[in-house]
């Protein structure tokens, strides 16, 4: 009994390992060039950002879009200036460069 029970935990744990998804392996990747990550996640987050805004406000669209797009660079800078975990700076730079895009292209339409 003692031999399936080990034979079954070794391939609990052969799937496991090989259960690792490519997002954690890229955060792995990143934790490597963690301050790279931050200096790139601040120097396009804001200037997208900017650039988005000023669409925004050239083009006369609602209020939300400007709330939309400042708030979640403003949680992308927080995030990259208080040095918070990488899988924090990785998913809201992500979410950052993804709702800007999207702004600015539903704007200059």
């Amino acid at each position: 009994m003692t031999t399936i029970a080990k034979s079954f935990e070794q391939a609990q744990s052969v799937k496991t390992t090989a259960n690792v998804s490519r997002y954690e392996a890229f955060i792995k990747k990143m934790d490597f060039n963690y301050y790279g990550l931050i200096s790139m996640a601040i120097l396009v987050g804001s200037c997208l950002g900017g650039i988005t805004a000023m669409k925004i406000f050239e083009n006369d669209a609602p209020f939300w879009q400007f709330g939309l797009g400042l708030s979640i660079s403003m949680a992308n800078l927080v995030a990259s200036i208080s040095q918070a975990p990488t899988r924090w700076v990785v998913n809201l730079f992500g979410a950052s460069l993804i709702i800007n895009a999207i702004l600015l292209l539903v704007n200059l339409i």
